[in-house]
């Protein structure tokens, strides 16, 4: 999807991802428009005044301005993570 011409300039979308926090896991959002940038495996998002850099692996979703799923994450019996919150 990062090279589709199709989807680039869209403002709006959001990627859904995995935050580890202790034994917690968490999914977190972020804008698309806040990405700064994006390497062979992740990406870093601005989020206020600080930057996170997010591995590829753990985007679980990505979804438009209007709600929908345009990626989802599958996952195997034994790769589901345990703990989600």
């Amino acid at each position: 999807m990062l090279w589709d011409p199709k989807y680039r300039n869209v403002k709006g979308h959001v990627v859904e991802y995995i935050h580890r926090v202790n034994d917690k896991i968490i999914i977190k959002k972020a804008k698309l428009d806040n990405v700064e940038e994006i390497g062979s495996w992740y990406f870093v998002v601005k989020l206020g005044f600080d930057r996170k850099i997010i591995p590829f692996h753990r985007i679980v979703r990505i979804i438009d301005n209007e709600g929908n799923i345009l990626w989802s994450k599958t996952y195997t019996s034994n790769s589901k993570p345990k703990r989600l919150i």
